[in-house]
């Protein structure tokens, strides 16, 4: 018997959404209108510098270049938000969709293996991880393709200009993902840790609350509460240390990402003091 290939992840987000695939699309391309807008105001600074170094002093020549990158700071908020709003309605939508799916799923399981399931485990799948891709659905989906396509636009823009100083604006870019995949080698094993300490504390949740009646009769109020308590606290402990071992490298990758201006000052002053290297593309 063959085994199906699984899909990859992205793939598998996507065909959840197939019912609202237009809304996605719009709201993909909105933001890519709007990081596309964002970068305008980064040309028209450049403009602005090449008109200084060439000795224009007039008002009306810089004038409608900062219209211009006005009106690209206006253009992305607008398709941003434009885009955030589409994009959470069709997410919306989507989980509504799942959540019907799995509760038409849940009444064809048998009923013993429905008793047999803690109360707690449906709920964490109904409720916590159908929810949790709300994140995945209206930011992934729209901000990772626009992040992306524009960013890649820029790195070909640069080699054009000079590939000696597009090698150096990504210097820091390597450097961050080497740090990145140092703190994520291991986050197979810690991320289904996490999954399985959440698990057992909503079953704990979902248990101690179905059955305080019983427990209050019995008298056994004590013994439930610790239980339930441990399950809280063992859930809590385990991210507090996940996230403390993450910090260092996650930390040290958000500082080293953003700081290009590390290579690309000194190494663009070198390179530009050798003469080999013009003014405005260093600009």
């Amino acid at each position: 018997m063959k085994e199906q290939k699984k899909g990859s992840p992205l793939g598998t987000l996507w065909s959840w959404g197939k019912a609202h695939h237009g809304k996605f699309v719009f709201s993909i391309i909105l933001a890519i209108l709007g990081v596309a807008c964002q970068m305008i105001p980064y040309f028209c600074v450049v403009n602005v510098i090449s008109k200084m170094f060439a000795g224009e002093t007039a008002f009306s020549a810089y004038l409608p270049v900062c219209l211009v990158a006005l009106a690209g700071y206006c253009g992305k908020v607008l398709f941003s938000n434009l885009s955030t709003v589409i994009s959470h309605n069709a997410a919306y939508s989507t989980l509504r969709d799942l959540r019907e799916r799995v509760v038409e799923k849940l009444a064809k399981v048998p009923m013993g293996t429905i008793l047999d399931t803690p109360s707690g485990h449906y709920k964490s799948i109904i409720v916590d991880r159908i929810e949790g891709m709300e994140i995945p659905f209206a930011h992934l989906l729209p901000e990772m393709t626009s992040n992306m396509l524009v960013p890649l636009f820029i790195i070909v823009y640069l080699f054009v200009l000079d590939w000696r100083m597009a090698l150096l604006s990504l210097a820091t870019l390597f450097i961050g993902l080497v740090i990145m995949s140092i703190g994520m080698r291991n986050y197979a094993t810690e991320g289904a840790g996490a999954m399985a300490a959440s698990k057992k504390m909503a079953d704990a949740v979902v248990e101690y609350i179905g059955g305080i009646e019983v427990v209050k009769a019995f008298s056994q109020s004590a013994g439930s509460y610790e239980k339930y308590a441990d399950a809280v606290r063992g859930n809590a402990d385990y991210y507090i240390k996940w996230m403390a071992n993450s910090q260092k490298t996650m930390c040290s990758y958000n500082a080293v990402i953003p700081s290009v201006l590390l290579s690309v000052l000194p190494g663009g002053m070198a390179l530009w003091l050798s003469g080999s290297l013009e003014t405005m593309t260093f600009c």
